[in-house]
């Protein structure tokens, strides 16, 4: 049976402006540390293409822009969630104080916004870059999202998504929705006091096209040179694609 779940704007934006004070405490003893690595392996990658500007679609507290504003990327958050907004503001200026008392260097301070990918409010082709982290699964408008990120791409530019998945091999899927369906919830539940947001979670992957059928996805909407990098034996995939050249 097909599950359904509510993706609506103001739904998802209060659910995780509900979180937002716990949010990167959970993502952290959730994951075990490992969201961590996969987002280094997202910066790793992108930075091979040496980008000098870049949008964090989905961005939260804002964990991948700083971690390319660290890199000296001009780096712009946009997030639906302006609770977690907040938090990614404070956190950025605490690490630019850092990074510019430490090392003498001028930095970006990035700039936060809160927008819908679908309607997002730049003009076209302005960024080199576009990365998303753990939020796609969640837009109400994919598609148009989708098209709304190659408008603003600059040709050539890299879209670099992360996403949740569900491992193929047997045994670790077994382990894995263990964990996933039923003790994340119960310690999400305890630690937010949020009934609904970690039970989300795991309905919102299970909806998600996974593996080939999200790059097949990204084909359909015009993307080129699609690649897939599967993380943690499938618990997490990157997916990165570029937007054609003009000719």
């Amino acid at each position: 049976m097909e599950v359904k779940i509510n993706k609506e704007k103001t739904i998802i934006a209060a659910m995780f402006n509900s979180i937002a004070a716990n949010y990167d405490k959970l993502n952290h003893i959730l994951s075990l540390g490992i969201d961590k690595y996969w987002r280094s392996v997202l910066i790793k990658e992108v930075l091979k293409d040496k980008p000098y500007t870049a949008l964090d679609i989905a961005c939260g507290t804002g964990d991948i822009t700083i971690a390319l504003m660290k890199r000296g990327v001009k780096a712009t958050g946009l997030d639906i969630a302006d609770k977690m907004l907040e938090r990614a503001i404070t956190k950025s200026k605490k690490s630019i104080k850092r990074l510019r008392h430490k090392s003498g260097k001028q930095y970006f301070l990035p700039e936060y916004i809160c927008a819908s990918a679908h309607q997002l409010p730049f003009d076209k082709e302005v960024f080199d870059l576009v990365t998303i982290g753990f939020g796609i699964r969640n837009f109400e408008h994919r598609g148009e999202s989708l098209l709304e990120m190659q408008r603003v791409l600059k040709p050539g530019g890299r879209l670099a998504i992360l996403e949740f998945a569900t491992p193929r091999n047997y045994l670790w899927r077994n382990i894995y929705n263990i964990y996933f369906l039923k003790i994340l919830p119960y310690i999400g539940k305890l630690i937010s006091g949020d009934n609904n947001a970690y039970s989300y979670l795991p309905s919102s992957v299970g909806t998600f096209p996974q593996y080939k059928e999200f790059s097949r996805e990204l084909e359909h909407f015009g993307y080129v040179n699609i690649e897939m990098k599967i993380l943690t034996g499938g618990v997490s995939v990157l997916y990165t694609a570029k937007k054609m050249k003009s000719d």
